[in-house]
């Protein structure tokens, strides 16, 4: 990937001069889908959890890959937050309702 952080305009240009429309879109993608990432703190608060409930399931791939520098430091990719979230989802059968009236 190249880099073009702190370049001018003019040097951007003259860098993607010769990029194909595929290698336009590949840059374009990369720096728009800049992820946010979560804390276990974080994911437990949201989800109202327990946080070593949310760890375990860090540890045990459930969130898919997560960064970790140190066993205190522990981040998951928001996408792998709404994995592990859509998991507990319970399907709801048509028809059914929800007044008791």
């Amino acid at each position: 990937m190249m880099k073009l952080h702190g370049k001018t305009r003019e040097q951007i240009q003259a860098a993607l001069v010769n990029k194909s429309r595929c290698e336009l879109i590949d840059v374009i993608f990369s720096l728009a889908t800049v992820e946010q990432w979560f804390k276990p703190s974080e994911i437990a608060a949201r989800s109202c959890l327990n946080k070593r409930a949310v760890l375990k399931d860090i540890r045990d791939g459930k969130f898919g890959p997560y960064y970790c520098r140190a066993d205190n430091s522990i981040s998951v990719p928001a996408n792998g937050v709404n994995k592990w979230r859509r998991a507990f989802l319970v399907p709801v059968r048509d028809g059914m309702s929800h007044d008791s009236n």
